[in-house]
């Protein structure tokens, strides 16, 4: 048995999302509640019977379209929008504007939507052996093991883009998509900036030469507290700092209903994971990897098996950990409020490769993220089938499908169809 000191720093979007399940946000006209499409609140349903509006009608129902297209409208607008935005439990970040819908003649309609990300969190550093001895004791202490044994989380964001009719598709650009990770170096520091940082946290198992589980290393650390020397019993803080790109369009479809209405949603999206280590002042030298884009289809339906290149199963009685740990739920509720949660554990993680000469990306920061992102195999198996990548290894991927797992919860946030006529409308 072996085990190997490190920490992973890899996380796989998608998200973007790693996750951006997201449906039509309302069929209605905002900021009117109960009103339909049918109409704005005191137009009537019919007009007389000759089929022409009397000229006290037409006053009426021109004041009407005036009004909605006021120049205090979308300011209106925008005013509920950060005030959803800015709710609690939202991310903390600004989100990126959401677009216009769009409308025939000339383009299909879309419907403009905004959903938060949250909850995201991917799980990797699957140990074999770990599955086998789930209840380990040492000198009359139990110690209860998981063989996950590496986790990045509170990954949080926006996605906006318009959802097409009637196909229930989107195709979201890069710059649709907002990670909530731009606490940089200040996420170190005693005063880090909620919600605006990654989350690492690695617990590797026992060992012949430590058969008490060592303690946790990650980069959370309490408020008031800088991570630099701060430690427990049972946690290490480590100086890293995660951040993600999207990379290329993200595809969104609705793919199917449930027996009771709820909606299945399936996203594919890839993004690029940085990881750098900041050593304590009055160092200035620091070290950042960044690996090829991570593509990951996530759905809202459970899968019906695991991929062929999982882990083998635990021997019992051991529970089977190897499936999806976060359940998948179809998008429910209102919605220009429903929520989902997507997952996907058939997925690649890409390999961080050190720089020729050790910087920006050094051997020792490649090989301590690479580690913790492939896994261990049984008895020195890994090592034959590539699992994972260390000191100049040539393998493009530490870890094959059913080695990681990604999983976000989304939630649409209300905007709407457009209100009042199109540009250039006269009655």
């Amino acid at each position: 048995m072996r085990r190997r000191a490190g920490l992973w720093g890899l996380v796989a979007l998608g998200v973007a999302v790693t996750a951006t399940a997201v449906v039509p946000v309302s069929a209605g006209v905002p900021g009117s509640p109960g009103t339909t499409a049918a109409g704005p609140p005191g137009v009537r349903a019919h007009a007389p019977s000759s089929g022409s509006l009397t000229p006290a009608q037409r006053v009426t129902v021109t004041a009407e379209l005036a009004d909605l297209t006021r120049p205090g409208t979308q300011g209106q607008r925008s005013a509920e929008l950060a005030a959803l935005t800015d709710a609690p439990g939202m991310p903390t970040c600004k989100p990126p504007p959401v677009p216009a819908a769009t409308y025939p003649p000339g383009n299909s309609y879309g419907v403009p939507f905004l959903a938060a990300i949250t909850n995201g969190q991917v799980l990797a550093g699957y140990d074999e052996w770990t599955a086998n001895h789930l209840v380990w004791k040492v000198k009359g202490t139990t110690y209860d093991l998981y063989p996950w044994q590496a986790k990045i989380y509170d990954i949080t964001g926006w996605v906006t883009g318009l959802l097409e009719l009637p196909s229930l598709t989107a195709q979201i650009p890069p710059q649709d998509i907002e990670f909530c990770d731009q606490g940089g170096s200040s996420c170190l520091s005693a005063d880090w900036p909620p919600g605006e940082c990654i989350h690492i946290l690695s617990q590797y198992g026992p060992s012949p030469a430590s058969p008490t589980p060592p303690p946790a290393i990650g980069n959370d650390h309490p408020e008031g507290t800088s991570c630099y020397g701060y430690s427990t019993p049972t946690f290490e803080c480590f100086p890293f700092v995660v951040s993600l790109t999207p990379s290329g369009t993200t595809s969104l479809a609705v793919t199917g209903v449930e027996p009771d209405g709820a909606l299945d949603l399936q996203v594919t999206t890839s993004a690029v994971t940085t990881a750098s280590e900041i050593p304590p002042p009055p160092a200035t030298t620091s070290f950042t990897c960044q690996d090829d884009p991570t593509t990951v289809t996530l759905s809202t339906v459970t899968p019906s098996g695991l991929p062929p290149t999982a882990p083998s199963p635990p021997d019992p009685p051991n529970a089977d950990d190897r499936t999806l740990q976060t359940t998948p739920l179809p998008i429910t509720g209102p919605l220009d409020s429903g929520t989902s949660t997507v997952a996907s554990n058939d997925f690649q993680i890409p390999a961080f490769i050190p720089s020729a000469g050790g910087s920006p990306c050094s051997v020792t920061l490649a090989t301590l993220l690479n580690t913790y992102a492939g896994g261990w195999n049984g008895v020195y198996k890994d090592q034959d089938k590539g699992l994972y990548y260390v000191d100049g290894g040539t393998n493009p991927f530490v870890a094959e499908q059913g080695w990681a797992q990604f999983s976000a919860t989304t939630t649409v946030v209300s905007l709407g169809l457009p209100v009042g006529p199109p540009p250039g409308f006269t009655l």
